[in-house]
């Protein structure tokens, strides 16, 4: 069970179709990203991530596709012990600037379970077939 909580100016996380795998979420306020930067958007929306598990932020195929619009970071990362509330960083790499209204839905939430492992330095790694054969190495 995912439970969240609500800011006084944040929208509903919604699935907009059953079955959906992330929960959309809209900002909460009025957001400009200028061409080439970076913004921060609230959101208002607090999780509380289940234990064993992590959310996964990323933007709506909508926002990527028809606002040019990508995580600053890549992919949110939100811990199960976080609380405060889940934050967009946006950066526009389109060629006008984009004007996000509160409530739109830009983002959305993905909840996976997460391996936890324990960690320990050894003197040398095991050898394997690939072995520091990187990017690229597979053709």
């Amino acid at each position: 069970m995912l439970y969240y909580s609500l800011d006084k100016d944040a929208h509903q996380p919604r699935f907009a179709y059953e079955g959906d795998a992330g929960m959309d979420l809209a900002l909460s306020h009025d957001l400009t990203v200028p061409v080439g930067a970076h913004r921060m958007g609230d959101t208002g929306v607090h999780v509380a991530i289940p234990e064993g598990h992590v959310g996964m932020l990323f933007v709506r195929s909508s926002t990527g596709i028809k606002r040019n619009l990508v995580l600053s970071n890549g992919t949110g990362i939100v811990d199960n012990g976080y609380r405060g509330q889940v934050k967009i960083s946006l950066h526009n790499t389109g060629d006008k600037t984009q004007h996000i209204t509160a409530g739109d839905y830009i983002a959305q939430l993905v909840v996976v379970p997460i391996a936890t492992n324990n960690i320990a330095e050894v003197p040398a790694l095991d050898n394997t077939q690939r072995g520091e054969k990187g990017i690229g190495s597979s053709n």
